[in-house]
């Protein structure tokens, strides 16, 4: 069953850039109905080397940082949505991403919204970490102006939590409005797969694997009777996935953050965060759900606790 959005936060990092990320998240808001939580994190500078901060101006800046976070509340709409109270515009204290990832976990978000198309603040580390850290999807936005989505990406590998990325991407983006997209779920076939078979060619390999996912797609797809078209590809999944968002033309991908394996460095480190600094689209990034990773080391419980399969697990 589809989870309803019922609380997000956007990270802002209070830039001009940073404004469509606001509007875009105050208009899922208003599709959904969702409350909507702003928060800008920030670190105290001191007057000079060596020198303790001073602080009056540490409360100057504070005031200086509120002024402008209200600001932008208050152009981008966020103010006019129901529900809304100045409590829900936060200055945090501390690194970016903990601070964000912090507010996410005391409201129980169900979504994240950040900037990732500036030159600094969002993108690169703080961006990597939110994603590592967040405990409910990240949508991570280089343009508001293709969200909602026209054309949508999702590259899978097979896994049940692969699957729950699937649901949980396509249940959200079925609930924030605008006309429904196209939707294409993409599978690679890394060249080890097609080449190490003695059994079967090549031909046969891809036939098998788009049978397997267009099965995968059956089992995994919200049942609301649209059409969610499928592609193999055969190379590495960084390149091909990139390769696939540029011929689309898509506007989103949507990204699981952990692979076969297990192993959050695999997914996460070499081809999720791989994806986000260089697609271009905006990008749908969802942690597997509590539940699964539950079943998953349930399954793993009678494997010694030195296999280094439950070793990463833990």
């Amino acid at each position: 069953m589809a989870k309803s959005l019922k609380t997000i936060v956007i990270g802002t990092s209070l830039t001009e850039a940073s404004d469509s990320v606001v509007r875009t998240g105050v208009a899922v808001a208003q599709a959904t109905g969702a409350s909507l939580w702003l928060i800008h994190a920030y670190l105290p500078i001191a007057m000079a080397p060596g020198v303790g901060l001073d602080a009056e101006w540490i409360e100057e800046q504070r005031k200086t940082l509120r002024e402008l976070i209200t600001g932008q509340a208050l152009r981008t709409g966020m103010t006019a949505l129901a529900g809304y109270s100045p409590d829900r515009v936060q200055l945090g204290i501390g690194s970016a991403h903990r601070e964000i990832v912090d507010l996410a976990q005391r409201v129980h978000a169900d979504l994240l919204i950040v900037g990732a198309a500036e030159s600094h603040g969002i993108l690169g580390s703080t961006a990597d970490r939110v994603i590592r850290k967040a405990p409910c999807p990240v949508l991570a936005l280089r343009s508001g102006a293709t969200f909602p989505p026209a054309r949508v990406e999702i590259p899978v590998d097979l896994s049940p939590i692969s699957a729950d990325a699937l649901r949980q991407g396509l249940d959200i983006l079925g609930q924030v409005g605008g006309p429904p997209p196209e939707r294409e779920a993409l599978f690679v076939l890394n060249p080890f797969e097609v080449g190490g078979s003695i059994h079967f060619t090549p031909e046969q390999i891809q036939r098998f694997a788009g049978e397997e996912l267009s099965r995968f797609v059956a089992a995994s797809s919200p049942a609301d009777g649209r059409p969610l078209s499928t592609q193999v590809r055969n190379g590495y999944a960084r390149e091909e996935i990139l390769a696939a968002l540029q011929e689309k033309k898509a506007d989103l991908a949507v990204l699981g953050t952990h692979g076969r394996g297990g192993f959050e460095r695999l997914m996460i480190g070499s081809v999720a965060t791989g994806v986000l600094r260089s697609a271009s689209c905006n990008l749908l990034i969802v942690p597997p759900a509590a539940s699964l990773w539950h079943e998953r080391r349930g399954e793993l419980s009678e494997v010694s606790a030195e296999d280094p399969v439950v070793a990463g697990l833990s």
